[in-house]
């Protein structure tokens, strides 16, 4: 280990880097040369090299070698007038979700108790979540709900569905508004271990905090998204221009 982290991941966080500077069908130096340059064994690069082609970011050809391939975000947040969530919006384009669910668990947190709108002594659900989408890891996220408003949260399994259908249909919530800040920020601790990243490399975050036609919080949610590939798109519709209008910027 370097610094506490494997040494397999300190070279594949330099092989991403290098392939940024690659182009699509170009040649990786072979694995003799590769553990020349890097100091280190045949196993730690083939463990560097094995994760990265499960990110499809290179393809292995037997006899010939490892070439970059042709690399697409894996999936796409959408933000827009619909508030679906992660969940639905992947499933809607055809993909596969799966959610590993790291922790489901009663806290006190006077900063969370106040984005919820709630009283500091009141007990907040969080729930923390990975979330692959084609079996890539694709978000981390926490959400926060009121546990005396949304109490049965605590009990549910959401390794295969969404929280947001599950407080429609469950407590018959709308829905209404949906707040996003969007911003970079360095990763820390554990989550970027999960995502086979140094600590400190930047990362997307995105807060979303939802509201009900009463302007109550529903939710309050902090997701990150691996820098690998990710990708977060904003729709903006103007109600008050028709189509057949012209837009003057």
């Amino acid at each position: 280990m370097v610094g506490g982290i494997p040494k397999y991941v300190t070279v594949e966080n330099r092989l991403r880097s290098r392939l940024r500077g690659m182009t699509v069908g170009e040649q990786l130096p072979s694995e003799a040369e590769l553990c020349e340059e890097y100091k280190v064994s045949r196993i730690t690069i083939r463990r560097a090299i094995d994760d990265i082609i499960r990110d499809g970011q290179v393809v292995r050809s037997q006899g010939k070698g490892t070439f970059k391939a042709e690399t697409t975000v894996a999936a796409q947040e959408v933000i827009n007038s619909q508030i679906k969530g992660f969940y639905r919006q992947q499933v809607d384009q055809g993909r596969q979700v799966r959610t590993r669910v790291l922790t489901s668990e009663v806290i006190h947190d006077p900063g969370i108790a106040h984005m919820l709108g709630i009283d500091p002594n009141f007990g907040i659900i969080r729930l923390e979540r990975l979330r692959y989408v084609d079996e890539h890891l694709q978000q981390h996220v926490e959400t926060f709900v009121s546990l005396e408003r949304f109490p049965e949260v605590l009990q549910q399994d959401f390794s295969n569905g969404s929280l947001y259908e599950f407080l429609q249909q469950q407590y018959s919530v709308v829905l209404e508004r949906d707040e996003v800040v969007v911003r970079v920020e360095p990763l820390e601790g554990q989550v970027s271990r999960y995502f086979g990243v140094e600590a400190g490399s930047p990362v997307l975050a995105m807060d979303s905090t939802v509201y009900g036609p009463d302007n109550r919080v529903i939710c309050y949610g902090e997701a990150l998204h691996p820098p690998n590939y990710s990708e977060i798109k904003f729709v903006i519709n103007n109600p008050t221009v028709r189509c057949e209008e012209p837009v003057r910027r």
